[in-house]
C-alpha cells in the first residue's frame, strides 16, 4: 500500500482541476496535501483511458468566481482510475482519481499551501488561539 507522506485536507471550495489531456478533461478537487490531490470527474468519452495512458499530467486549478489561481502544475498518476463495468444505468460515471505533484515551482507550492491553509480554516473550530509570534 501507498503511505502518503502528508496527511489530506478536505477541499469545501468548488475548485477545478483542469488536465491537459487531448482533450482537455475537467474534474473537481476533493482533497490535496503539499504533495498530491485526490479529485472526482465525469467519465465521459473514455476520459479515465486518456487518463491512465499519461505518465506526466500538467493541471491548472481554478476556484469558482476566483479565477485561475494555480497554473501547468506537473504531477502524474498514483491511482489508477477504478474503471468498473459499465452497466447501461451508470453511463454517467463518477470517478475518482489520486494524482502525485512533481517538481513544482516554488510559486506553485506557495499557491497549494495557501489553498491548503484556507481549506484548514473551515474545517477549525471557532475558537480563538492565541497565536505563538
Amino acid at each position: 500500500a501507498h503511505r502518503r507522506k502528508e496527511e489530506r485536507t478536505a477541499v469545501d471550495d468548488n475548485v477545478y482541476v483542469v488536465i491537459n489531456t487531448q482533450p482537455e478533461m475537467m474534474g473537481q478537487m476533493v482533497e490535496i496535501s503539499s504533495t498530491g490531490m485526490a479529485f472526482t470527474f465525469v467519465d465521459l468519452d473514455a476520459v479515465s483511458q486518456r487518463l491512465n495512458g499519461c505518465g506526466d499530467l500538467r493541471m491548472d486549478f481554478f476556484a469558482a468566481g476566483k479565477g485561475y489561481f494555480i497554473r501547468d502544475l506537473p504531477a502524474r498518476l498514483v491511482s489508477a482510475v477504478d474503471t468498473s463495468s459499465s452497466n447501461a444505468i451508470s453511463s454517467l460515471m463518477i470517478k475518482r482519481i489520486g494524482v502525485e505533484f512533481v517538481t513544482m515551482s516554488l510559486c506553485q507550492q506557495v499557491q497549494i499551501n495557501s489553498l491548503i491553509r484556507r481549506q484548514n480554516g473551515r474545517h477549525a473550530v471557532a475558537v480563538s488561539v492565541p497565536q505563538s509570534a
